[in-house]
Parts: structure tokens; sequence; C-alpha cells
């Protein structure tokens, strides 16, 4: 399928803004526009922006409930009642529980239990199964205390369950908190109606996060810690890491508070002094003097995710509490076999999708609905990003299995896919997600009605021009360079980058030269930019290989990179796109 125009969206630059703040912080223009784009307009923003601490941190009494939680965990605390800890699969989840499982041993728990549930036998949410099949027989009948993490707001029943049978239970989440909560004994999340914590947006670990530094915060308080006590007082920050793999893979916006936990996370990660992250950077090929966001997002949350998507998150989890080297070692090659296992399963459910994709495309579908007898459940959620990535359109991606439709679905900008799959909610099994993604079971004999509902409902929305590609260009070099002295140094400065402080994207003119395919598709070139000389490398680009042969000067969308090869570091480019100009 020949390669469709992408559309640079050059974001507008109004100069004297830029002047006055780049003159007011002294800061290169590109960068000063920069930080315009995203709401930095004074001093005081920028010093927010760049040089706040954890010692900014809001308090965790902000949160509403949060105060109740911290009394029922110091109750359970007394009585020295079982704790079970229950996170959902997901890499959120899955680092949130560990963090509340270390910490709890920490403060004085002696039986501290973490389960999840299974993705296949169980699926999302809370359920008394799960901790029935992986928490020791005989500490139910103990009233365990029960936390969950990244899940429960919606667990009404369930819970119940649990208080049934005598368990207290504290709810820890971060999704769209439903109108009627679950009658837990706490519920933490900051989505919650009234709650006044400033920052909505926390991942299920940075939840979790906060439940540990209320609890530390209150035994410090009350005297807990010091000389005869017997317990030694927390170092949170030393959890931060397991927040930064949380927060980074579950694609919260990477502002303000999440953005503190972020950064201080990675100096944690860095030091690899978790021996399960230590030895997952080390088979995941992570070397040099940083761990990044795009090293969390394309290398550490695959392999944690591997396991949950597959069926079972616990060889994950096991990972991120072990103490000893060598069962780490062991279980991060599990784990990074899972990954190639996933990838392998992903590669070959796409190819029959892309065909199938193509087909509809040819057609003149506004959306694509991919479905496939037996396809894994676990990765059909990636197969609908993949299509939305390659086709840039609203995707329903469903595996078929005795008689059930199980879909993931990925939309586009402008495209309220939750809000047109919602008009037919008598269709399915089950339903939910938001604007931009959504999760869906229904009957096999249900699908043509939905597929003539999506099509009619695109059709009346979708337009040609929000089909075509787009990148977002956030400087043009016509208005500057990035490459005068300084920028590169305070450009550093802007990371972690992630949701909401997503890495910019430049363009400018240049002359590629020496391009070579690597890998499938893969672009390797050098490129000279207003005398500045660097390496490229173009993901998925192997297609402009013969445009860069034939010496034009193009046009050229790309990030910047810092590369590390044998302990020398140099800057590079990532293109995004080629353009020829027009003459």
């Amino acid at each position: 399928m020949s390669r469709i125009e992408t559309i640079w969206e050059i974001a507008p630059v109004d100069q004297v803004r830029v002047s006055l703040l780049a003159a007011e912080l002294d800061l290169p223009k590109p960068l000063a526009a920069i930080l315009l784009g995203r709401g930095v307009e004074n001093r005081t923003q920028a010093e927010r922006f760049f040089s706040s601490s954890l010692t900014d941190l809001p308090s965790p009494f902000l949160m509403k409930g949060m105060a109740e939680a911290v009394e029922v965990v110091l109750q359970a605390l007394a009585r020295q009642a079982p704790v079970i800890v229950y996170g959902d699969y997901d890499v959120d989840g899955t680092t949130g529980a560990a963090l509340l499982f270390l910490f709890l041993k920490k403060v004085g728990f002696s039986n501290v239990y973490v389960c999840q549930p299974h993705r296949l036998l169980e699926g999302y949410g809370l359920h008394l199964e799960a901790i029935r099949r992986i928490v020791p027989p005989g500490v139910l009948e103990q009233a365990p205390l029960v936390i969950t993490v990244d899940c429960g707001i919606s667990s009404h029943i369930q819970v119940r369950q649990l208080q049934d049978l005598g368990c207290p239970v504290i709810v820890t989440d971060h999704h769209q908190a439903p109108e009627e909560l679950p009658e837990a004994e706490a519920v933490l999340d900051p989505q919650q109606k009234d709650c006044g914590f400033p920052e909505k947006n926390l991942a299920g670990a940075g939840v979790a996060f906060y439940l540990a530094m209320g609890i530390r915060k209150t035994l410090h308080e009350q005297g807990r810690y010091g000389a005869g006590m017997g317990l030694e007082i927390p170092n949170l920050k030393s959890y931060l890491d397991l927040v930064a793999i949380g927060t980074v893979a579950d694609m919260v916006p990477i502002t303000w508070i999440n953005r503190i936990l972020v950064k201080a996370g990675l100096e944690v990660l860095s030091s690899s002094l978790r021996p399960g992250l230590a030895e997952l950077n080390r088979v995941s090929g992570i070397t040099g003097s940083g761990v990044t966001c795009e090293d969390i997002g394309y290398r550490l949350g695959p392999r944690l995710n591997a396991a949950g998507r597959m069926g079972d998150a616990g060889r994950a989890l096991q990972l991120l509490v072990a103490e000893d080297h060598g069962r780490a070692r062991e279980l991060a090659h599990e784990l990074n076999t899972e990954n190639d296992l996933r990838k392998s399963v992903l590669e070959a459910m796409c190819q029959e999708a892309f065909v199938l994709a193509e087909t509809a495309v040819k057609a003149g579908k506004k959306g694509l609905i991919i479905t496939g007898e037996g396809w894994h459940p676990g990765v059909i959620g990636i197969g609908a990003a993949r299509m939305v990535e390659k086709f840039n359109r609203p995707t329903l991606f469903f595996t078929i299995k005795n008689g059930m439709a199980k879909g993931s679905g990925r939309s586009v900008s402008g495209v309220n896919l939750y809000g047109i799959l919602k008009e037919k909610s008598e269709l399915f099994a089950a339903f939910g997600g938001h604007e931009a993604a959504v999760g869906l079971t229904l009957p096999k004999e249900n699908m043509p009605e939905l597929e003539e509902h999506f099509q009619e409902r695109l059709s009346e929305i979708v337009t040609e021009t929000m089909l075509a590609p787009k990148v977002g260009i956030a400087w043009h070099e016509e208005n500057g360079s990035i490459f005068e002295q300084g920028f590169l140094q305070m450009y550093e400065k802007m990371a972690p980058f992630g949701m909401g402080n997503p890495e910019p994207v430049f363009s400018a003119q240049g002359m590629a030269e020496n391009p070579r395919e690597v890998g499938v598709n893969h672009l390797k070139f050098t490129v000279r930019f207003n005398g500045a000389i660097l390496d490229g490398i173009g993901f998925g680009l192997g297609d402009f290989q013969s445009l860069i042969a034939s010496g034009q000067t193009l046009g050229v969308a790309f990030r910047l990179r810092r590369n590390t090869f044998r302990n020398k570091t140099s800057w590079q480019v990532e293109a995004v796109d080629f353009k020829q100009l027009s003459t």
C-alpha cells in the first residue's frame, strides 16, 4: 500500500511573547516557544516546571478518604491482622501492589499477601475467586485487611462479599468514579466527587504511594519510629522507581505532581538498587548513565506487561519484590521470553489483520472492524493500536471464541469512540472505556448491527482531512535555530517526557546523505542542518531511501536523541517524516 502523505501541523509562534519569555528566563527562543505551548508563561511557572522537588508534593491528607484509610491500616497493624494487597494485572497495578506489599512489611505487618486476577480466568477488577485461588487457605478466616490497587472503584458486590467475610476493605483506584461508590471502609480515588486533592491524574501506583505517605506521616507523628521502637523510618523515595514505571506505563499526564514523582523515580531506577529491576534493566539492554521514560515505555513496561497479557501477571510481581539477584535473574529472563512470545503472537495476528484492514480501506471504510477466530485476547488492544497507527482510522479489533466477540477499540483525534458505541450499549455483554479507547464483548450474531452503526456514525463525523496522518511540529527552523549554543543543554532539562509533556518534534531543511535500510524497513542516514552534521535513524521510514538518495534538500521532521555508544555520547535525530520541498 502506498504511503499517505503526512500533514505537518506547525505550531504558530507569537514572536513577541517568545522574545519576552526568552529574555525573562534567559532561554533560547525555541525552548521559550515550546514552554509557552505547554502553558508555561512566566518565571514562577517555569521554576515549578524545571525545579519542583519532592518537598513540593502536597499533603496526602488532601485526598478524600485518606484519614479513614490510614486509621483502618493502623487498626489492622495494632491487631497484627493479615493484609491482602490486590492489584490489577497491568504494569500500573503490578507496580502499585508491589509498592504497598514492600512498604507494609517495612512498617511492621507480619503477614502481607499480594495477589492479582488472571486476565483469562477472571478478567479485570476485584474478584473473590482470585483471592481464594492465590492466598493460602485459612487467611480469609482471619479477617484480613484487603487493599485494592488500580481497581475496585466500581466493585460494589465484591467489596460487600469481602465485608461479609469480616474483611475491612480499602479501595485505591484512579479510574473515573461512578456516582455510587462501593461501601468500603475507605475509598481513595482523586477522581471521586468532592476530593480536594489537586492532582486528578495520578496513576494507580501514585495513589498507592500516597497511601504509603499518609501511613508514614501518621506513624512518625505518633512517635512509632526511633530508639527502642523496633522500626526504621521508611525512605519513601526508595519506592519511586515503582511509581515511575507505573505512571509512565499507564500513560497518565507527566505534569506537576506526576512529573515530580517520575523525575525522582527515574533517579532511583537508574541506581538499580532493587534486584528485580536491576536484572530487568540488564535483560532489556538498558545501559549507560540513566533510565528514561522511553526505556520504560518500550523496554521495561512491555516485559512487565507481557506476563499479564499472556495470562498470569504473577511473575512480574514476583520480580519486583524479589530480594535475591539469582531469583530475580531467572524471572527477568522468563519475562523476556514471555515478551518474545507476545511479540510473535502479535506479529502473526497483525499480518492477518493488515490484509483485512487494507481491503476495508480500499472499500472506503471510515473505520475498521477487524475480527479473527481464536486470536489471543491479551494482545488485541495492541493490535487495535497498530491498525490506528498504520491506517489512521478508528478501529475495533475482535477475537472470536465460543460464539462471543471480545474486542478492544482505539480512536483518532476528533472521534469519541466511547460515545458512538454507547449509543448501541444494548448489543454488548460488557462495555467500558473512554473517548480514545474502549473494551467490549458481544455475541457474534450482533456484529453486523454493530458494523452498520459504526460505519454510519463515522460517515457523519470523519472527514478525509481527519483520516490523513498528522505530525505536530513544535518548532520550525525558519523561526530560529535549535543548534545554537546552549539550546541542547537546556533542552535536556525538559525531561522527563511523556503524556502531557511529549517530546517536541522539530522541522528543518536538511541535506540527508548515505541512506541505508536496517532491520525491517528502518532507515539510517546522515543529515546536515545549518552547519550541524548529525547521524539519523527513522523507524519504519525505509520507503524514503530512494528520495534521500536523489540528493535533494529535504524538509525533515524529527525528534532529538542522545546516543551513547562505548561511553561516548552524541546527539542524533530520530526522523518522523521527510518532505520534498516545493520549487
